[in-house]
């Protein structure tokens, strides 16, 4: 290979960019992104847009929950953990490649396989330093258990409520029955897929991910932060069907192109990532209350030392 680069032009070869030696840390991190990248394959291909994003989400907290050891790993396991994790990482990459449609078993193969590579990387007594990381891939079925948690009907009840709330409050006559959200030239009805407990189930593990990577000490904040992040999910899936109630009263109903952007995966996420960027920002403005303040910046000529000139 070498020798073929050392034969191209000058100009060609310093664009090329050089291959990375294969270093006990560089082809643990190639084995890690191999894996990572055929878990998220298989959800893209036989899950909705909403649960792809989210396995797309663990897997990157993940990383950053351990990026402060990147650099300086050395991958070593021990004799029975090399074994062990040789073995459960082949026996998940076979089951997760049998996946071809909605199948619960690919929520658990995923801290499973970052378990294996965990073992991979560390003898088995010192696990614990990628303690974070493996919370965070459990993350992926606590998303698929909580939304069997959430019973259906009381959310879609509740969704119907709080979307005739911000029709009133934008001063538009509205009548709920049951989950059905009325307004005078049409309405819609809160069906199953549509009552945001995808979202919620998201914004709270995009909590839990912010919790452990970037640690906030206040047990308050905490807290706050926990019971505001199904609120954000709730809220900004609210907005999203008072926006299509809106759609169908005005004749842009099921079929047009308005609407199925808001009802379908598209315009979903993107409330989605308003939800993320809402909590994202709260998260940040409590996190900053508890960081150091800046060392005043020396100005020079600003300062003011008590050896100034004097004013006649």
């Amino acid at each position: 290979m070498n020798e073929l680069l050392d034969r191209l032009p000058p100009g060609l070869r310093a664009r090329i960019p050089s291959i990375p030696p294969a270093t006990p840390r560089n082809l643990w991190l190639l084995l890690a992104a191999a894996v990572a990248t055929q878990n998220l394959g298989v959800f893209q291909t036989s899950q909705s847009e909403h649960i792809t994003v989210y396995a797309l989400l663990v897997w990157g907290g993940a990383l950053i929950c351990m990026e402060d050891q990147l650099e300086d790993l050395d991958p070593r396991p021990g004799l029975i953990g090399l074994i062990l994790g040789s073995l459960l990482l082949l026996v998940v990459m076979a089951r997760t490649a049998m996946v071809l449609h909605s199948d619960g078993m690919l929520y658990i193969l995923a801290p499973l396989a970052g378990l294996a590579l965990a073992m991979l990387s560390t003898p088995l007594r010192q696990l614990g330093r990628l303690r974070d990381s493996l919370l965070c891939l459990l993350l992926i079925p606590a998303f698929g258990l909580l939304m069997k948690l959430i019973p259906e009907r009381p959310m879609s009840v509740l969704t119907a409520r709080l979307t005739s709330f911000w029709l009133s409050t934008l001063g538009f006559d509205n009548v709920v029955r049951d989950r059905t959200v009325m307004l005078p030239t049409g309405g819609v009805e809160v069906l199953p897929a549509c009552n945001g407990v995808d979202t919620i189930a998201q914004v709270i593990g995009v909590s839990i991910i912010f919790l452990l990577a970037f640690p906030i000490r206040s047990g308050l904040s905490r807290i706050s932060l926990l019971i505001s992040a199904p609120l954000i999910g709730l809220a900004s899936n609210t907005i999203r069907i008072a926006v299509l109630a809106l759609c169908v009263a005005y004749g842009q109903g099921k079929g047009t192109p308005l609407f199925r952007f808001f009802h379908d995966d598209i315009g979903s996420l993107v409330f989605s990532g308003i939800a993320v960027f809402a909590f994202g920002s709260l998260y940040l403005r409590l996190l900053e209350r508890e960081l150091p303040p800046l060392p005043a910046a020396d100005g020079g000529g600003g300062r003011n030392d008590g050896q100034g000139e004097g004013v006649n």
